[in-house]
């Protein structure tokens, strides 16, 4: 950053980042010559009072010190000033000004210059020279030197200059100003209003700012600072007022003692002089943060990251670096002695420099307790014992988040602790912590259980003939249990979740009283036990069966098991008493009241002293009611869709017919079943009989009767047409099928003709050269055919106005009105046709008749068609030539406007009215109103 801007970077040097410290120490001692020390930060600053030139005393100071004080803070300035309190005069500091090597850019962004770019330089021969004075700042000269070279000038001339405004496609882009200023506002403009005063990395950037400014010299971004004699960049500036100054030579700075101010002076004459040293602080906070039996971890604040450290203990040194990170730095040492003093020494170590040295004194922890175990137990305590270390040894018993101090008894025995007011069947977690000069082992753990409580509510939850079901209270998940009975034992395990234990003995005699006692069991501990006396179940009752079924109700039969077992039977949530019968005969029971088409499920229990048996489910069903809305919805040539009402999603059916039978599924949802029957004969009955089917029971039958469609007509074709009419021809199927006929929305119904011959129709008052679709169904008993399709057309118009309307000796020129636009002709004459398109637009068609006879009759006849359907045809007789030609003065009234083609037909009319000889041809060759 330029000393002419308000901004300061912060204070760097080849060392790292400098840390402040807010004590200052003054030393004063003299040694040969006056000598006088002061510290300010980690920087320890001499006066020497030996007056020498500025390189001299740059010599003196690297020798015997660092270098030539360097003052980057006002902190620093007192510090130097503190050095001698007697003296009021100048002396060297290590700012200097150095001409060649100190140039640099306003825009300081790295990333920006390539290899050899930040370090481009174009100077003018001679330059830099620090013509009349100090020259800071440059600037590229178009005036008087068509190479654009540089040269050094004072930072207070006004120019224009050059701003840097990023790139465009890859390409810097630079901006010419339009004002002039000095170099330190032109550097302010430009980083307010673009990125920063330019910089020129190359010969093609200096050519581009070239052409841009033209004939006029401008200021560029390279600048230069006075340099520290160390090396240091700080931006920290203390002049007085007037300096630096601006004569030519005067590169060197010196302090003044009165103000603390610099000056400008001439770096041959002798001053005494500031050298300094690096001090190096000890590091604070240094404490042993862990240990443990072999080893002690240590702490202490880091100072920054160039400050390494140095730790002796039992005459060994280890070096340690700065970690990364604000933190603190931690460094264990490792593989001690269990319970010994240690004292170590950390030193703080720059550039091989070491600090004075700080110590602390920590011991490793004592080892942990061998033998912990529970040797007693109840309900309400755990007595835990383990063997003594030895009689400086303590120890913390934790547990339940408290801790007791226990010390270590007279004697070799055993230590013997015991915990009081527990909760029975409790798992406690102990953990013990040898003590040594307040220092706490690693700990051991042991856990330990009270005895449980016995469990409660014991009983019997269920039971059948063979197994009985024991229920009561869990305890909680740790506790398990033992069941005794019969001289046996099981082990039962606590279930997950909160509801109680559930546990069943089985391959027990049906109808037997077993007595079960149980223990709660916490950690191999049992309670003292409760007792419960239960019974099995009665056996099932045997051939439990249905017997029939309608669709209101079924009949069940079962075997009777003895005559002191009754039974219960359930279904639909309902539950019937049933006392058993007399003998050893079957019982039966018929359950009424049912709902057609439904699955019942029948539980059976026996019962013997209020216990039932676990029961004998059968399944049994209703008969279905008949489907509904059974019919034909469909049918063609070949096939028939049946269509009947769905019961529900669990009902089937069977379809019978032909003596077949076709199984149906109930379809998904709640439409209809359609179910199509194909491979049938066109026009024939079928007796169709359905049954509705649910879980193998079949309802009452319904049927229908219903025909197959008849067969499509064959051959169907048109036979004949006219203007007006159309004659559709096609075979007959038998006596009994007759027709509909369909086009234009309208169906006309046809009956079978006797006899065997085709069926003709014609249809009529249709509209002439007009393209009709037909559709005919044949019908059998009102069920029609898929139906065939046929398109005939009309026969179209005669041309009106058919004429010669020219002739010579060899030819005669036709001519007639269009008909329509998709209406072609056929002239017919000599045993000759002749295919005539209709013309473009709407006048009329001509045609000429060539290489014909003069003074020779001939008739021409012309058909209008239609997609080859020819109309009925107009003939007329004319003439060839020579011509006679007859002028007539004609004066018409005429009603409405006509062209001279219509006037020609019109007058060929009237002509031919009067019987004029047809020969005559007429052409109108002129016409006035």
């Amino acid at each position: 950053m330029c000393v002419f801007c308000s901004s300061h970077r912060p204070a760097q040097s080849g060392l790292g980042e400098i840390q402040i410290m807010d004590k200052r120490l003054l030393f004063v001692f003299i040694t040969g010559a006056q000598l006088s020390v002061a510290f300010a930060q980690t920087l320890q600053y001499y006066f020497v009072n030996v007056s020498l030139d500025w390189t001299s005393a740059q010599s003196v100071c690297r020798r015997d010190y660092t270098d030539l004080a360097t003052i980057e803070t006002t902190a620093d300035v007192d510090a130097v000033l503190s050095t001698a309190s007697n003296y009021t005069g100048k002396a060297w500091i290590g700012l200097y000004d150095e001409l060649y090597n100190s140039w640099k850019w306003s825009l300081d962004d790295s990333s920006f210059y390539g290899d050899g770019e930040y370090t481009f330089r174009n100077w003018y021969p001679g330059s830099p020279n620090d013509l009349y004075g100090p020259q800071l700042c440059v600037r590229l000269i178009s005036v008087s030197d068509p190479l654009h070279r540089w040269d050094d000038r004072q930072c207070s001339d006004v120019r224009m200059f050059v701003c840097y405004n990023g790139t465009v496609d890859g390409t810097p882009s630079f901006v010419l100003s339009n004002v002039s200023l000095n170099w330190t506002e032109a550097q302010m403009f430009c980083r307010k209003n673009y990125v920063d005063l330019a910089s020129i990395r190359n010969q093609t950037e200096n050519d581009l700012i070239s052409a841009l400014i033209s004939s006029t010299d401008v200021w560029i971004g390279l600048y230069r600072d006075k340099l520290w004699s160390d090396g240091s960049l700080s931006p920290f500036q203390h002049w007085a007022d007037g300096q630096p100054g601006s004569d030519s030579g005067v590169q060197c700075a010196a302090t003044e003692f009165g103000s603390g101010r610099w000056y400008d002076e001439s770096c041959s004459q002798s001053l005494p002089f500031i050298c300094y040293k690096k001090i190096i602080p000890n590091a604070e906070g240094l404490r042993a943060s862990d240990q443990d039996e072999s080893s002690i971890t240590l702490q202490w604040n880091k100072i920054n990251n160039s400050t390494s450290f140095v730790l002796q203990f039992n005459g060994s040194e280890t070096n340690i670096s700065s970690p990364d990170g604000d933190g603190p730095v931690n460094y264990t040492v490792s593989s001690l002695t269990a319970g010994t003093r240690y004292t170590f020494t950390l030193f703080s170590v720059f550039e091989s420099i070491r600090s004075s040295g700080v110590q602390h004194t920590a011991v490793t922890a004592p080892t942990n307790v061998e033998g912990l175990r529970p040797s007693d137990q109840d309900e309400s305590s755990i007595t835990l014992q383990w063997n003594k270390i030895n009689n400086s040894t303590s120890f913390v018993l934790q547990f339940n988040r408290s801790e007791t101090f226990i010390s270590s008894p007279d004697g070799f025995g055993p230590v013997t602790h015991t915990v009081s007011s527990l909760t029975a069947g409790t798992r406690y977690t102990f953990t013990l912590f040898s003590v040594f000069e307040g220092v706490r082992s690693s700990g051991v753990q042991l856990d330990a259980v009270t005895a449980p409580e016995n469990a409660e509510g014991f009983r019997a939850s269920g039971q059948n003939q063979s197994s009985i079901t024991l229920q009561w209270n869990k305890g909680d998940n740790r506790t398990s249990f033992v069941l005794q009975f019969n001289g046996t034992e099981t082990n039962i395990s606590s279930p997950d979740g909160d509801g109680p234990v559930n546990y069943t003995v089985s391959s027990l005699t049906a109808g037997t009283r077993y007595t079960f006692t149980l223990f709660s069991v916490f950690e191999n501990i049992r309670s003292s036990g409760v007792q419960h006396t239960a019974v099995t179940a009665p056996q099932n009752a045997e051939s439990f069966t249905s017997l029939r079924q309608d669709e209101t109700s079924i009949t069940l039969q079962w075997d009777v098991v003895n005559n002191n077992v009754s039974f219960i039977l359930q279904y639909n949530e309902t539950e019937l008493n049933i006392a058993p019968p007399a003998g050893q005969q079957p019982l039966l029971l018929t359950v009424s009241s049912l709902t057609p088409g439904t699955r019942y499920t029948f539980t059976l229990f026996s019962v013997f002293e209020s216990i039932r048996s676990s029961g004998v489910s059968i399944a049994a069903v209703t008969a279905p009611e008949n489907a509904e809305g059974f019919r034909a919805s469909g049918q063609n040539e070949s096939s028939i869709t049946l269509q009947w009402n769905k019961g529900d999603k669990s009902t089937s059916f069977v379809l019978q017919f032909n003596g077949t039978e076709t199984n149906i599924s109930s379809p998904d949802g709640d439409g209809p079943v359609n179910y199509t029957v194909s491979s049938l004969t066109a026009g024939t009955r079928y007796t169709f009989i359905l049954y509705h089917v649910f879980m193998n029971v079949r309802s009452r039958a319904v049927n229908i009767t219903v025909a197959t469609a008849p067969a499509n007509a064959d051959s169907f074709r048109q036979s004949d047409q006219d203007e007006s009419s159309i004659t559709l021809q096609w075979s007959k199927i038998n006596n009994s099928t007759s027709f509909v006929l369909q086009f234009n929305g309208i169906q006309t119904f046809i009956r079978a003709p006797d006899g065997d011959g085709p069926v003709i129709h014609t249809v009529s008052f249709l509209t002439a050269g007009t393209r009709y679709t037909f559709t005919l169904y044949s019908v059998f008993e009102n069920i029609r055919s898929s139906g065939v399709q046929l398109e005939a057309v009309t026969a179209p118009k005669n041309p009106e106005g058919f004429r010669a309307s020219e002739q010579d000796e060899t030819s005669i020129t036709l001519q007639w009105n269009k008909v329509g636009i998709n209406i072609s002709f056929v002239l017919q004459f000599n045993g000759t046709e002749t295919n005539i398109r209709a013309p473009d637009g709407d006048g009329p068609v001509k045609h000429t008749v060539t290489s014909l006879t003069a003074r020779t009759n001939y008739t021409f006849t012309l058909f209008s068609v239609f997609e080859n359907v020819r109309s009925s045809g107009v003939s007329i007789l004319a003439t060839t030539g020579p011509n006679y030609v007859l002028g007539m003065n004609l004066r018409l009234k005429l009603p409405i406007t006509m062209s001279e083609s219509e006037l020609e037909d019109a007058l060929i009319e009237l002509l031919r009215k009067y019987n004029l000889p047809p020969q005559i041809t007429l052409k109108i060759i002129s016409s006035k109103p």
